[in-house]
């Protein structure tokens, strides 16, 4: 069997939903090579270990959002608002009928139990996420779209820790308005 790099990006798919919907101390290259139709020699052909496939998972997801996260931010034609909405998008997106949570939330809920390459990625991916929103809302105050008089890192930190523990009890409860709520609400707390 040839092994191409579709089949790597397969199992970086699968190995993303998994840890999604069970997080990454609960999967195996079992689980993931059943998901993908494949033997497990064929996972560890493109990933020698566990710990390697968790990076390239979190740096592809972290990775991903990035470019879609400084396209709005760097559009033209894009407002604050706008930027906002569309970093809120993953959340609704998950958080509408899945059971399936923040790849990176998930893994900090395992955080002590990653290995370190691991725990670096999910740090980066949570600092980086901070500076976007400190940007964008630095943005929506001088153009007058967001008025809140709280420091710009305090709110950046709010609104990451409220989609994120939303997604969390979300899964928990299965309540989808939890999550908009709590989205109505930091939009109201940006623009009162």
């Amino acid at each position: 069997m040839t092994i191409n790099s579709n089949t790597a990006d397969r199992i970086l798919d699968a190995a993303q939903e998994l840890i999604q919907r069970r997080g990454y101390n609960a999967i195996s290259f079992n689980d993931i090579a059943e998901q993908v139709g494949i033997k497990k020699p064929s996972i560890i052909h493109h990933f020698p270990c566990k710990a390697a496939l968790g990076r390239a998972v979190i740096k592809r997801y972290r990775e991903h959002l990035a470019t879609k996260l400084d396209g709005v931010a760097n559009a033209d034609d894009k407002s604050a608002v706008d930027a906002f909405d569309v970093y809120c998008t993953p959340y609704t997106d998950l958080g509408t009928g899945s059971d399936k949570i923040c790849l990176c939330g998930s893994l900090a809920g395992e955080f002590m139990a990653l290995p370190k390459d691991m725990r670096n990625e999910v740090s980066i991916f949570f600092e980086s996420h901070i500076k976007w929103l400190e940007n964008i809302l630095a943005q929506g105050k001088k153009t007058g779209e967001f008025i809140f008089d709280d420091p710009l890192p305090m709110m950046a930190q709010l609104i990451l820790d409220s989609l994120q523990g939303a997604l969390i009890v979300k899964r928990a409860t299965a309540n989808t308005h939890h999550l908009h709520n709590v989205i109505r609400t930091l939009k109201a707390k940006l623009n009162p």
